[in-house]
């Protein structure tokens, strides 16, 4: 992609100009094309196995409710469906999670049906194309058989809440298919009808726990003939054919209605009606219209790939890059890097629109029954990477389904907070406010071990979604409320130690109290603790445990800022603060590295020190208690910690890559970040772009746009670094869109690793310091006229 320059465009620089000039090369990182059909097969994997066969290299589409994998075969294709709300279980709390009756279940995501579609025999296929515009969400297949060019096209409407799919063919007459829709719920009723020049499939299902669902095809020949023959529907000699996919469930993310919505037969038919009443044209204009608003706010340029590079199939030009990567050289294709980050933002916007639950661990597509981690909501790290990146590439609507979970999941956490004798405070009562096992549903249940820390870690969400946008009516009405509950919770459950920590537990039997006592040593009466931790995922249960303290100590200092803003709870604010700064610090072990128990374990005060988790480094990030500026020591160790990590054996893990490319990042180290970037491709993403841990997660998928967004601007300290950690390889580039805390958007250009020109703009007024190129300068920012420097 070439770059631009604020001189040549001036005030065109969001306008046409520049749009027309970038789209000569924009394909080369928004396009993903194959030169033959994904794989599939017909067995489904199976739980635990790390399948990823189903996800390897299909084409996914979605609209943040319904999904779509497209494998795009020639004589055979089929559609595997999904609705995020498409959920067994129940509302439980229990360590095993499955045991009972359905309904009290913890339950998993299910798929809704497979859409396979037959065509006729093929003769002498050529020119085989499958693709995937992530600029525009736009998927197709096309082919040449028969003397016919055969064109497919398929696209998941947010407007018109559907999944469209066209077929034709470039001879009049061409186009002949049966359409049947598969499912793996044997008490489906499926029926096909056929009528009036359009046929339409059925299919009515409930799950063992009460949950209602539908699916309507509509099949829409353009000429020929259309019939139904038990549950398919055949189109004979046609011009072309759309089809509109509409599912529903009767879930609403509502705790109050007992998740409890209108019939989807209800809202199958409003749906259906809607996008039949829409031209075809119509329906992609305002599909594209939607989505093309919210993707194409940021443009990222790192560099130009060659033409004969760019237009190899995906998974050739993958290939190639990793072949770079295990050879130590520059694979010379930053436009493969840009669609990693391109994609990772389509992801987002496929699996995440308001109105609609969050993102899982799968994002919105499913092929099994019982998907591995139940395709659930893990919260020690999976679900909150899913939205890293969500508020710095300037898609802060798309944070919303993650703030309606929260607030609606929270009922049904306090009462198993309350119910749990851990959680008992001093006076015997129950605790107040709320927090979460490891593993949650949709119906408020949860599963696996306590993770104390995990509502604490969703308030700096809250608090996030905040100062992106500066939405005081929403800080007021819902974030500091839940925000404010959480730290109750917590003030409830901290643990005084006494001088020397000589009421220090542990389960670690290994500690002793000599132990203790000479490690603690310097710890002051009254310093206050998590009790009995977790540094996930492994190690021993213990008081004061790193991860626990640093989410914690965010929360409180989160809080308090909130509290600040809104100009209320001045007495319990300074109590509060008080607590805070009683908080056990970090704490740096005799080898300079940062410990991740209060007592430290050698190698690196660590329990595994090569663990894929960094759980003690949650104050570099997505924390900003230990930064290079303010906390030195502090965050040398942390750096320190990080290196004795490694990238082997278990630190191969997809969202792994993601966390410590961002880490990396808040270290200013753009070359150890820029490696984490290249570690992902080559070793934890498959063809179609899906990152695997294994097996498939869009964790990191979906975390990856935080890593590059990091590298290129940070502003958790309370000032915009520009290009805080560039590497070589993008030594000059350009962005356009990205936001910062403040509710800033921040354009720029760099030549040769130095800012050459940059912009900021915001709604409101406000100073802004500004870091770039080894200086700093503050600027007032009005909304009327947007800064400009360099």
């Amino acid at each position: 992609m070439r770059p631009f320059f604020f001189l040549l465009l001036g005030v065109l620089f969001h306008g046409n100009v520049l749009r027309a000039a970038e789209e000569s090369t924009a394909w080369k990182s928004s396009l993903i094309r194959f030169s033959r059909p994904a794989e599939w097969k017909e067995t489904r994997p199976q739980k635990g196995t790390g399948d990823n066969s189903w996800a390897k290299d299909a084409t996914p589409i979605g609209n943040g409710r319904i999904g779509a994998l497209i494998y795009g075969g020639v004589e055979k294709d089929r559609l595997e469906l999904t609705e995020i709300s498409m959920w067994s279980g129940g509302f439980c709390s229990a360590e095993v999670k499955d045991k009972g009756p359905d309904s009290v279940k913890f339950g998993s995501y299910q798929p809704f049906g497979t859409l396979e579609i037959t065509y006729p025999a093929a003769e002498n296929v050529q020119d085989y194309k499958r693709t995937l515009d992530v600029a525009e969400a736009l998927a197709s297949v096309s082919y040449n058989s028969g003397g016919v060019r055969y064109r497919r096209e398929y696209f998941a409407s947010v407007p018109h809440q559907v999944v469209s799919m066209t077929v034709q063919g470039d001879r009049p007459r061409s186009v002949e298919a049966s359409f049947r829709l598969a499912t793996l719920h044997p008490q489906d009723r499926i029926t096909a009808t056929a009528g009036g020049g359009r046929g339409m499939i059925l299919m009515q299902g409930s799950l063992k726990n009460g949950l209602t669902y539908e699916a309507r095809i509509a099949v829409l020949p353009r000429g020929g003939s259309v019939t139904a023959d038990g549950g398919s529907i055949t189109v004979r000699q046609a011009d072309s054919c759309r089809v509109l996919v509409s599912l529903a469930t009767d879930y609403v993310l509502d705790a109050s209605r007992n998740w409890k919505g209108e019939p989807p037969r209800k809202r199958n038919e409003a749906v259906l009606a809607r996008a039949l009443k829409a031209a075809p044209e119509q329906l992609k204009a305002a599909h594209r219209g939607a989505y093309g608003k919210l993707y194409h706010r940021v443009s990222l340029d790192l560099g130009e790939t060659e033409d004969a590079t760019a237009e190899l199939p995906v998974n050739e030009r993958l290939k190639r890059y990793r072949q770079a990567v295990d050879a130590g050289r520059d694979a010379r294709d930053p436009d493969l890097e840009e669609l990693v980050f391109n994609f990772g933002r389509y992801v987002i916007l496929s699996s995440s629109q308001p109105g609609n639950l969050p993102a899982n661990l799968q994002g919105l597509w499913n092929y099994s029954l019982i998907p591995p981690w139940d395709s659930d909501y893990h919260n020690n790290i999976n679900i909150q990477m899913c939205y890293w990146g969500v508020l710095p590439s300037n898609l802060a609507e798309c944070y919303d389904p993650l703030v309606d979970y929260i607030r609606e999941m929270a009922p049904a956490a306090r009462k198993i907070t309350r119910e749990e004798k851990e959680f008992r405070t001093a006076g015997g009562k129950p605790a107040p406010g709320w927090t979460s096992r490891t593993a949650q549903n949709i119906y408020g249940g949860q599963g696996f071990k306590w993770n104390k820390p995990a509502s604490a870690w969703y308030a700096l969400h809250l608090w996030e979604r905040y100062l992106f946008t500066m939405d005081r009516e929403y800080l007021k009405t819902t974030a500091y409320p839940m925000m404010k509950e959480i730290c109750r919770f917590w003030e409830s459950q901290l643990k005084p130690l006494h001088a020397g920590g000589s009421n220090f537990r542990t389960e670690d039997r290994k500690v002793t109290p000599e132990i203790i006592s000479r490690e603690l040593k310097d710890v002051k009466e009254g310093t206050l603790v998590a009790p009995m931790g977790w540094s996930p995922e492994h190690g021993p249960r213990e008081d004061g445990c790193a991860h626990d303290q640093q989410i914690v100590w965010e929360l409180f200092n989160d809080t308090v800022q909130a509290a600040e803003t809104l100009g209320v709870d001045a007495a319990w604010r300074k109590e509060l603060t008080a607590k805070r700064d009683l908080l056990a610090g970090p704490r740096v072990g005799e080898d300079g590295l940062l410990l991740e128990w209060m007592i430290a374990r050698k190698p690196g005060g660590s329990w595994d020190p090569r663990h894929r988790h960094t759980s003690h480094l949650f104050a570099v990030y997505p924390g900003s208690r230990i930064n290079p500026e303010k906390t030195p020591e502090w965050a040398e160790a942390a750096r320190k910690s990080l290196l004795a990590r490694g990238t082997t054996g278990d630190s191969r893990r997809s969202w792994t890559w993601a966390w410590r490319a961002s880490l990396w990042a808040r270290f200013l180290d753009g070359e150890k970040a820029y490696e984490m970037i290249r570690g992902m491709m080559r070793h934890s993403m498959m063809d179609s772009l899906f990152t695997t841990h294994p097996p498939m997660q869009v964790d990191g998928t979906m975390g990856i746009v935080a890593g590059f967004a990091e590298m290129l601007l940070q502003s958790r300290t309370g000032r915009l670094h520009l290009l805080p950690a560039l590497p070589e390889a993008w030594k000059n580039g350009s962005v356009r869109g990205l936001k910062a805390r403040g509710n800033i958007t921040v354009d720029m250009d760099w030549k040769d690793g130095r800012v050459t020109q940059f912009r900021l703009s915001s709604p409101m007024a406000q100073s802004v310091r500004v870091a770039a190129n080894g200086t700093e300068k503050t600027y007032e920012l009005t909304p009327e006229t947007p800064v400009r420097g360099s």
